[in-house]
């Protein structure tokens, strides 16, 4: 465990990869240096941000030793960002908070705890997702609030083996409600694919997969802000294809596991789900590139000794089997309830966002209200001022003529 500046021994890096978060950063920032676990050290990395990220970073670490910032003048992604922060961490334990993001005050504290007692290479929590656009906190997911997992795993430690059967949904892949054991991760050189997004997803599993002890605890710890404008995943254009390769980068991860035959049909109809659910999701000019690679991907999928009765009943099967079997412009056809559905989230998420503009419209026309009723009543008092003076003046030179 390397020391600080001040000689504590540090036992928890955070790593922040910031890209264009200035508005939301300081919220960020602050819920680590006020963390109860006092011995850490914040690792801010610039990923070429074009607002005044970086001048806020450096403005904090010029007032407290325990950050260090990384920047970089042209954006190489977020997985890029974290990599490097992962190459100068000198705590026992590594950590991440998104900058747009914030963590409970006691949330490193509790895992540096729950890792040191129970020897873990990974230590998670539970987490609540903040809907920045209806401006309102989720705990009820239960992808994140860890209600998918088995009362079972609570104060034990286990591996990867013995989660098969939460391996694929019950589990989040998320990196930022974990703390991983830092000699751990170099060791096994575990790192984020570079040049990718969905990288959460590569990097969760190889480090899932070569972790001995495993642990948690249920408290929420971090909160996920979702529906940000200007977020990575607001804006992935034709990045939105990685989601295919990140999928197929982790499919050879999950062939390599001894136990890989007993939970190949699970793995398959969450691949199948997984990618048919990101196609309603993306933009009608990459739709067509999106759907060769899914078919590809389909088509390389293990299915020798998968029970196909169980895989018929995965959400997208019907969808799947069209895809395998279909041309582009006729699969476009079949799509019924899955994309229907996918339409209708949307719609109901527009219809949100409306309200929610009009909410801040709103609010914005009762303050430009405000400053004009402001204005008006300092010209009237000027106009008041101007007059009184204007009157004196001249009753002064009426007084003056007639002396």
């Amino acid at each position: 465990m390397t020391k600080n500046k001040s000689g504590k021994n540090i036992k928890v890096s955070v790593i922040m990869s910031l890209y264009n978060v200035e508005l939301y950063m300081r919220t960020a920032i602050e819920s680590v240096l006020n963390q109860t676990l006092s011995e850490i050290e914040l690792i801010c990395v610039n990923d070429g941000s074009t607002d005044y990220s970086l001048a806020t970073a450096q403005e904090y670490a010029e007032k407290n030793e325990r950050i260090t910032v990384l920047s970089y003048e042209e954006s190489k992604g977020q997985a890029y960002a974290r990599n490097r922060g992962m190459d100068i961490a000198k705590g026992k334990y590594i950590g991440f908070v998104d900058g747009d993001d914030w963590v409970e005050p006691d949330m490193f504290e509790k895992l540096y705890e729950n890792a040191e007692k129970n020897n873990s290479d990974i230590s998670f929590c539970a987490a609540a997702l903040y809907n920045e656009l209806l401006q309102k906190c989720d705990f009820q997911n239960t992808y994140y609030n860890m209600s998918l997992i088995p009362a079972d795993f609570d104060n034990k430690v286990f591996s990867h083996k013995d989660t098969k059967k939460l391996l694929t949904g019950s589990i989040n892949v998320a990196l930022w409600n974990k703390i991983y054991r830092t000699d751990f991760m170099n060791k096994n050189k575990i790192r984020f694919p570079e040049y990718f997004i969905y990288e959460d997803m590569p990097f969760f599993y190889d480090a899932w997969f070569k972790a001995e002890r495993i642990s948690l605890i249920r408290d929420y710890g971090y909160f996920y802000r979702i529906n940000r404008s200007g977020s990575t995943m607001s804006k992935v254009g034709n990045k939105v294809l990685d989601r295919v390769e990140m999928v197929a980068l982790t499919y050879e991860m999950f062939k390599e596991l001894p136990y890989f035959d007993e939970i190949k049909t699970n793995v398959a109809a969450w691949i199948i789900d997984d990618l048919f659910h990101r196609y309603t999701l993306v933009e009608t000019r990459y739709r067509k590139e999106f759907f060769f690679l899914m078919k590809k991907m389909f088509k390389n999928l293990d299915l020798n000794g998968v029970d196909m009765e169980e895989l018929s009943k995965c959400y997208c099967f019907k969808e799947y089997q069209n895809c395998i079997n279909m041309k582009y412009e006729d699969f476009t056809g079949t799509l019924t309830d899955t994309y229907v559905k996918a339409k209708q989230t949307k719609q109901e998420l527009e219809s949100e966002m409306k309200a929610s503009n009009y909410k801040v419209q709103t609010f914005y026309e009762n303050i430009i209200n405000e400053i004009k009723t402001e204005h008006e009543r300092n010209l009237k008092a000027q106009e008041a001022l101007l007059k009184d003076a204007y009157e004196k003046r001249l009753q002064s030179e009426l007084e003056r003529r007639k002396g």
